[in-house]
């Protein structure tokens, strides 16, 4: 979100409190520190006592950052701290005081709209909502703190706004998803928004994708087991608390050179939403989906940064390593960690790339992937 600054020739990764990523005085499962919360609650305090058209005010005047397929952007500061908005489109479907706060796929779209291909229409805003307030409840409750804090959310007025670029060719994004009428209906309704659900999260200001291709470059290879070794935390954490993220690459983790934080949860799903049941079956097969999606982007990633290849010899390269051959010219920590999940990232791609060129139809390769990935199953 904006540039890396210090962190970019800064001291290799760590969390707070470490040197080396999480430990014994800060796991993953540790409480949110005292200078997070007092933050947050200085924050969440002052935004509570404004009325709406304060509020409204305070919006206007926000550093806009970006407009993309869940919407809009901007910085601000409260209380001396800068604070992230997002606003997501509200449709008047959603304000229906029938299903204000309703978990359920009000539009009836196809299931096929989870995945994070760039061409779905997402499955609204109080679904968003509701995953921000589990996961601040689960940071700030000591299970996991790699979220980012939701200070504090607000329906405001919104003027209407035009389709982000993926989704402007309703006609062509019709067609993707089968000429689905509900995916019509809702691309239709996001176009006459009035409104927003107007999210005030926790400022973090750097993408992983910018922090360890700066790693990278710098021959920081152990950064690398790092990532790979939180990125196993969070995959683990989340089916626990019966949530697919569904959407987790390198622009929706955030850090700020201390810790890492699991953001964007517009296509978020969990088995506490309201569900018909193709959506709880469906869920079901996904629970291992996190874990092989992130194994997978990690590997692409890492080839893509290391040797700049583009789609086609970076799938050759994957494919070959996944065959058993050594990934050639990668440092040892990357080599090994493309060794691992290459058979991973190869059953991956190769259904993300049937999916964005066929459409909504491609079943999800559930039984192709390495048997740790098929699914979830606590430990005893």
């Amino acid at each position: 979100m904006s540039e890396l600054g210090d962190i970019a020739t800064g001291g290799p990764f760590r969390t707070a409190g470490s040197a080396d990523g999480p430990g014994p005085n800060n796991p993953p499962d540790a409480p949110v520190d005292a200078v997070r919360l007092r933050d947050h609650t200085a924050v969440s305090t002052a935004l509570a006592l404004l009325g709406d058209r304060e509020l409204g005010g305070l919006v206007a005047a926000a550093v806009p950052l970006g407009t993309g397929i869940g919407g809009r952007s901007a910085l601000v500061e409260v209380e001396g701290r800068r604070v992230f908005v997002k606003r997501v489109p509200l449709t008047d479907l959603e304000l229906r005081p029938e299903h204000v706060r309703s978990t359920a796929n009000l539009f009836g779209l196809p299931s096929g709209c989870q995945y994070g291909v760039g061409r779905s229409p997402g499955f609204g805003a109080w679904r968003e909502l509701a995953v921000h307030t589990m996961t601040t409840d689960w940071a700030l409750g000591g299970e996991f703190s790699g979220f980012p804090l939701l200070h504090h959310w607000r329906v405001l007025p919104d003027d209407v706004q035009p389709l982000p670029a993926e989704l402007a060719d309703v006609d062509g994004v019709v067609a993707h998803w089968g000429g689905s009428p509900q995916v019509r209906g809702r691309l239709e309704a996001l176009r006459t928004a009035t409104a927003s659900l107007t999210l005030f999260l926790e400022y973090v200001p750097h993408t992983l994708h910018d922090w360890l291709g700066a790693r990278i470059a710098q021959g920081d290879d152990s950064a690398c087991a790092r990532v790979e070794r939180w990125l196993d935390e969070v995959t683990a954490f989340l089916p626990t608390r019966q949530l697919v993220h569904f959407d987790a690459h390198f622009t929706n983790v955030l850090t700020d050179g201390h810790r890492l934080c699991l953001a964007d949860y517009g296509l978020a799903l969990s088995s506490r939403f309201e569900l018909a049941p193709a959506e709880r079956e469906f869920f079901e097969r996904h629970r291992g989906y996190d874990r092989a999606y992130a194994a997978s982007y990690l590997v692409n990633w890492l080839v893509t940064a290391l040797f700049g290849y583009d789609r086609p010899e970076r799938e050759a390269y994957v494919r070959a390593c996944a065959a058993g051959g050594r990934p050639e010219g990668a440092p040892p920590v990357a080599a090994g960690i493309i060794a691992r999940h290459a058979p991973t990232a190869v059953v991956v791609t190769e259904f993300l790339g049937r999916l964005r060129d066929e459409g909504g139809a491609v079943p999800y390769p559930y039984a192709s992937l390495p048997s740790g990935y098929r699914s979830w199953t606590a430990s005893a």
